[in-house]
């Protein structure tokens, strides 16, 4: 189990992704790839390679739609990532995630991504049941949820 007490790196997505068998990538915002397969997802920083890094955002392609889901309910979608999920799905099958789950004042995204990407990918919900599980306004209820990835 991860318990979310830091910011998660991109080692570390990744090592749990591994362990659990999630089909995601994890990398920096200008190495996001210029499409994304089917059912898979990537876990994106909104910084650059070299970077410290910020914000953990995630795409997760179902089939041949795509959800975009930021923590803190930012629909803006980085250019690069947004290229890629328009050549992947075209742009009227990308859907966004527009509540704000996460305290601003936390280091959870990449505990929301991952939790977001193993619901779908995983564990086969909806898009609308994936992010139904967390209100739309930051609670202790969202970290509980966000905090459960069993291993």
């Amino acid at each position: 189990m991860l318990f979310p007490t830091h910011t998660l790196s991109n080692f570390e997505i990744l090592e749990y992704a591994n362990m659990i068998g999630l089909p995601i990538d994890c990398l920096a915002k200008n190495q996001v790839p210029k499409s994304i397969p089917k059912n898979t997802g990537l876990i994106v920083n909104l910084q650059d390679i070299g970077q410290s890094g910020s914000h953990w955002v995630c795409a997760i392609r179902k089939n041949n739609k795509c959800l975009y889901y930021d923590s803190f309910g930012i629909t803006y979608i980085p250019k690069q990532l947004e290229n890629c999920l328009i050549k992947s799905v075209g742009r009227e099958n990308i859907y966004l995630s527009n509540g704000q789950n996460q305290y601003i004042t936390t280091v959870l995204c990449g505990y929301y991504t991952l939790y977001m990407c193993k619901s779908i990918l995983l564990d086969g919900m909806s898009f609308k049941q994936a992010t139904d599980q967390f209100s739309d306004n930051p609670s202790m209820k969202n970290i509980d949820t966000a905090d459960n990835l069993f291993i």
